[in-house]
């Protein structure tokens, strides 16, 4: 869409077309509760494209031509995704440098009132989303909310952040940096007295001072295995202590992006409500961290599983329920480096859902199993991109995560089965396997087919016309994984939880295939 920097209407339209995006289009024809949000939603942007469309006018008087294209940039904000994230800045929004001229300062000083303003009323809104209970909605506008105001308390504390001095961290972090520990970007979380010590090159091991050199020997023996302890996991790994760092960067950031997309699984209606009344974020309460073995070779990895999974040798990474424990193994074969890496997504996310509850589960035995491996198989598709984000206060590298891309294998082959082999096997009768009909089907194709069409649909669930279906997917998979007996056993099917015949959702789903 083409518009003039004038043009104050077509960004109150842009802004509409993002309130359908958000929303979905035939959520909100259908349900009362979203047409009042999405009247709600577009009052709110009306108004803010206004004041926006004037602060720039005034930037283009006054020759501040770049500074008015941002502007406008930063009014339609909207991201590609509801399941796409941006990082936010650690550091507070510092304060308007005092050398600015009148004029800029006057802008300045009204567009961070206009953006400020525009938070508080998102925020609201996505108050009033949680009680008619749209989490997707409600999490999405808070990163909306956060976008336009990084420093917005209530927000920032919702996804489990805390203030400490002139930076966001975490509950976490900020207790290391109590200990006196500093997160060293090579060795993680190490005391600040020995910093000097390990860029030199010596190593703290058992309460002596060793050799880098001597240390690594040492630790080649997986009973003397690095630990290294972040936020979430706790990394055992005899490869290096900068792998074994390294990784837990990488689990961290698709922690949290996990459990922001996805608390609901995890949290009822109530406790919902209660995360946006102040109660702490699951993502941030300290439980016992998720388990990794990392080990430094496939040879290793095999010796150490081979008597519990017969078929380990094929494996690229393998979640152990009864251990609690997640495995993988190094690789230094650039191509196969990126197969592991979504391995470790797949199988972490087993982890997340099946250590929800203090106790051991068993899932999809009997029925439902479609969706056990078709969810994992989807996160395969996280993704990492470092760009350049420019802002009105300066340039810098940031990230973005998103998940979903449709021409990720997993996706492409539930496109090419459906569509050009026509394979396909209707939900009705698709999702009542279980684990032993599903996983034991006459010959590996079938098995690939099934893979492939449980992947496609999980794309469908959480995508499909903006996301319509995207809550009670999430409803679906908290009752799969529920603690409660009562509630796992008697699972609702997607058919029940959404009111729609099987039989519509198939047509649906293929012709969704179709877009993609």
């Amino acid at each position: 869409m083409k518009c003039s920097i004038r043009s104050a209407r077509c960004v109150a339209l842009s802004f509409s077309l993002i309130a359908i995006h958000l929303l979905g289009a035939q959520a909100v024809a259908k349900d009362d509760r979203l047409q009042r949000l999405f009247a709600r939603f577009e009052a709110i942007h009306s108004d803010f494209a206004e004041e926006m469309e004037s602060i720039a006018e005034f930037c283009e008087q006054n020759s501040y031509l770049t500074d008015a294209e941002r502007i406008h940039h930063r009014a339609r904000y909207s991201q590609r995704s509801a399941l796409d994230l941006r990082e936010l800045p650690e550091q507070l929004t510092p304060p308007l440098p005092r050398d600015l001229d009148p004029v800029h300062k006057q802008w300045r000083i009204r567009l961070r009132a206009a953006e400020k303003d525009h938070a508080i009323q998102l925020y609201r809104l996505a108050r009033e989303a949680i009680e008619a209970r749209h989490p997707s909605l409600a999490y999405q506008l808070i990163r909306h909310v956060l976008y336009f105001d990084p420093d917005h308390r209530y927000a920032r504390e919702l996804l489990g952040y805390v203030q400490d001095d002139d930076h966001w961290t975490t509950p976490f972090a900020r207790r290391m940096k109590l200990k006196g520990f500093v997160d060293h970007p090579d060795f993680g979380w190490i005391a600040k007295e020995h910093v000097s010590r390990y860029e030199n090159g010596e190593r703290l091991f058992k309460g002596k001072w060793i050799s880098a050199e001597r240390e690594k020997i040492l630790r080649s023996d997986f009973k003397n295995a690095w630990e290294i302890e972040t936020e979430n996991f706790l990394i055992q790994t005899n490869h290096s202590l900068e792998r074994g760092v390294e990784l837990g960067r990488n689990l961290e950031m698709f922690h949290q992006f996990f459990m922001e997309q996805f608390t609901a699984i995890f949290s009822t209606p109530q406790q919902m409500q209660r995360l946006f009344n102040g109660a702490a974020s699951p993502s941030r309460v300290r439980r016992n961290p998720h388990r990794i073995a990392y080990f430094r070779n496939k040879d290793e990895f095999i010796r150490e599983l081979k008597t519990i999974e017969s078929r380990i040798e094929i494996a690229n990474g393998f979640y152990l329920p009864r251990t609690r424990t997640a495995y993988f193994f190094h690789v230094d074969d650039p191509e196969a480096k990126e197969s592991n890496i979504e391995t470790m997504f797949h199988e972490v996310t087993h982890q997340l859902l099946g250590e929800s509850s203090s106790k051991t589960i068993e899932v999809g035995e009997y029925y439902h199993f479609w969706v056990i491996e078709g969810f994992p198989c989807y996160m395969e598709s996280f993704e990492t991109i470092v760009d350049t984000t420019e802002t009105l206060d300066s340039s810098a590298s940031a990230k973005s995560f998103s998940i979903g891309d449709p021409e990720h294998p997993r996706i492409y082959w539930a496109k090419k089965k459906a569509l050009e082999e026509l394979y396909y096997i209707p939900m009705r009768r698709f999702m009542v396997m279980g684990k032993r009909e599903f996983m034991r089907p006459d010959d590996n194709d079938v098995l690939h087919a099934y893979y492939s069409q449980a992947t496609g649909l999980c794309h469908f669930f959480l995508h499909y016309e903006g996301g319509i279906y995207r809550d009670a997917f999430m409803e679906y998979l908290s009752q799969i994984y529920s603690p409660d007996d009562r509630v796992r056993l008697n699972t609702k099917t997607m058919e029940q939880l959404l009111g729609i015949p099987f039989e519509t959702l198939d047509r649906q789903y293929l012709e969704y295939l179709k877009t993609l």
